[in-house]
């Protein structure tokens, strides 16, 4: 059987902000990985470094120290240029507030970065067509973001970030403007596009029952790696009922609102 192939590896991360007199440590030496086809969820207590961790990866912040590697390549040697066209090809985003352009349909928002990388017109429209099926918003594409529901703006938003097949895809509470059943919607097909297309998906989130839908969760507290969960063969459940106990063991965070 091959060896699995990973996907993000971060060796002994540290960020630091402030100065003398006032610092905070917000990742203290963090090492993790995630290989091809994992849907991997980070929880945390507010202040516990997640979303710092999260934007060191996605590459938005620079860490003070430690390495990153995403698809084999070291993020923290890229230049400027270079890190700014592997965020475009190699990465997928998937935020709280869909950051959908409102100027354009929800099929020109989902092929936009295709048409930047020059896509033949005719790819692009099969590509959009073939993900917004997957996702169950073939009806809307013509529309604009205005015109149509939370649920359909994040999954479009979804299907934008899966449409340049990338690395990892990185959601920080993707569910978090959803009403109940929205979010759902989303976490099933999130669950079911890492199944099908084997997506690699790191999840961000402090909602239990959205973290119930990886397959394996990283609990960080105070800038560290506080334990593990996977789920294995167990029911969706019973995975919830483990993330809560482990949830209560983890109590509360520190003061830091990264």
């Amino acid at each position: 059987m091959a060896a699995a192939e990973r996907i993000l590896e971060v060796v002994d991360l540290t960020k630091t902000y402030g100065s003398r007199g006032s610092v905070t440590h917000a990742l203290r030496g963090i090492s993790m990985a995630v290989e091809r086809g994992e849907f991997v969820g980070v929880m945390g207590p507010s202040g516990s470094g997640k979303t710092t961790l999260l934007n060191v990866i996605s590459t938005i912040d620079t860490p003070t120290s430690g390495r990153v590697w995403v698809g084999g390549r070291e993020l923290t040697a890229l230049g400027r240029r270079e890190v700014a066209r592997f965020r475009r090809e190699r990465l997928g985003f998937i935020f709280q507030d869909f950051n959908l352009l409102d100027t354009l349909t929800l099929r020109e928002n989902i092929g936009l970065a295709l048409s930047i990388a020059g896509k033949p017109a005719r790819e692009i429209d099969l590509r959009v067509t073939t993900m917004a099926e997957l996702l169950g918003i073939a009806d809307a594409l013509d529309k604009f973001p205005y015109q149509v529901s939370g649920g359909q703006k994040q999954r479009a938003a979804a299907a934008r970030a899966l449409i340049t097949e990338p690395d990892l895809v990185l959601a920080d509470e993707p569910t978090g403007n959803l009403d109940s059943r929205s979010a759902q919607t989303l976490l099933e097909t999130l669950a079911g596009l890492n199944r099908e297309l084997q997506a690699t998906i790191l999840l961000v989130t402090h909602d239990p029952v959205a973290a119930s839908y990886c397959r394996r969760i990283l609990f960080i507290k105070d800038g560290r790696l506080f334990t593990e969960l996977n789920r294995g063969d167990a029911p969706r459940q019973r995975f919830f009922d483990r993330i809560i106990a482990t949830l209560a063991e983890l109590g509360g965070g520190g003061a830091d609102v990264r």
